[in-house]
């Protein structure tokens, strides 16, 4: 690849990584019942992170339980949780996501 094509293809990572910073809205269509209370977890305050907590995903027809993880802090932005909400007759998930500080 020459010089122009790797100036190019960073410029598109680079593109890449600025509309990461903006994600689209994932929206999952769960089940028609309610789902499931969260389980308890332990979170351990880690400097520079976040904690995601786990939640019910929507697998197969049934709800299943996905463990919380840690995400990299952004600086300059909070990171609100997924959720469901009830539509119509089901419930669907929005995946958690970055919002800006007001």
């Amino acid at each position: 690849m020459g010089l122009a094509g790797l100036a190019l293809s960073s410029l598109g990572m680079s593109a890449l990584a600025t509309s990461s910073a903006q994600a689209a809205v994932v929206v999952i269509h769960g089940g028609r019942e309610e789902p499931p209370p969260p389980r308890e977890e332990r979170v351990v305050v880690r400097r520079g992170y976040v904690y995601d907590h786990g939640h019910y995903g929507w697998r197969h027809g049934h709800y299943v339980w996905t463990r919380g993880h840690y995400v990299h802090e952004r600086r300059g932005y909070e990171w609100a949780p997924g959720r469901w909400d009830r539509h119509e007759d089901h419930y669907d998930w929005h995946d958690g996501e970055w919002h800006p500080h007001r």
